[in-house]
């Protein structure tokens, strides 16, 4: 095996390292996951070396509970980190999490979903995408899924996609969640349904009334409109 990694790459591993508890075939998952967040060439591994150890790990021992309440743990702090270098630490801590609980069980949902939450946050779109797609795959309707992919697409202003898997996450379970039906306002917003807006920041609305002030402002502004017959449904979609 040969190095070809800087000291502060090489202490940030040996650290997670520590931190995790990692066997060796988790340490090598380790490295795979660090070198594709920091674009770097960590190590110099020969293929077969490492399909030859995957193959001698039982994943079978390991606790997929466990591994995800672990990796969530990091996710949670990750999303608390005020620093972009801890942040990114944290995410792959819970992603060698994430990834053993993949090997351990291939239709964990959720831990795809969240896989693709922290390759979402670090704008690797392929790999977002392909976690997101993996997860839903595995189950078409989880709302869980839908909403996170949906999460996706909001961020990249594709508002005709986001729709697509925000419809599909609140007609599976998530019609009374409030994150929800909020983006959903804002989307037909933006897409100029006013109608459909109007609905969903009520719905909003009555689910947090503590900023009635700001729905109260936004409803207003819809009935004032008689959208189709001005520039407004065109200006919204810019």
């Amino acid at each position: 095996m040969t190095a070809n990694i800087s000291t502060e790459a090489f202490n940030s591993l040996t650290q997670a390292m520590k931190i995790c508890n990692l066997n060796i075939i988790q340490i090598f998952i380790l490295i795979f996951i660090f070198t594709s967040f920091c674009n770097v060439p960590a190590f110099s591994l020969q293929k077969g070396s490492l399909e030859y150890l995957d193959n001698r790990f039982d994943y079978s021992l390991l606790n997929p509970d466990v591994l995800n309440k672990e990796g969530d743990s990091y996710f949670e702090q990750a999303l608390a980190a005020k620093g972009k270098r801890t942040r990114e630490k944290l995410f792959r801590y819970a992603m060698a999490k994430y990834f053993l609980t993949s090997k351990a069980d291939s239709k964990n949902v959720y831990t795809y979903v969240q896989m693709g939450r922290i390759y979402d946050d670090m704008n690797i779109d392929r790999y977002a995408k392909e976690s997101f797609y993996r997860a839903t795959n595995l189950n078409y309707r989880d709302p869980y899924a839908n909403f996170f992919f949906g999460e996706y697409y909001f961020k990249r202003r594709d508002y005709n996609r986001a729709l697509v898997y925000y419809l599909r996450s609140y007609e599976n379970g998530y019609e009374n969640n409030f994150e929800l039906n909020f983006r959903l306002a804002v989307m037909y917003e933006k897409l100029g349904d006013l109608v459909s807006a109007k609905k969903f920041y009520n719905a909003s609305y009555k689910m947090n009334p503590e900023k009635a002030t700001e729905y109260q402002q936004k409803l207003q502004q819809i009935d004032g409109l008689n959208y189709d017959k001005s520039e407004y449904y065109y200006i919204i979609r810019e």
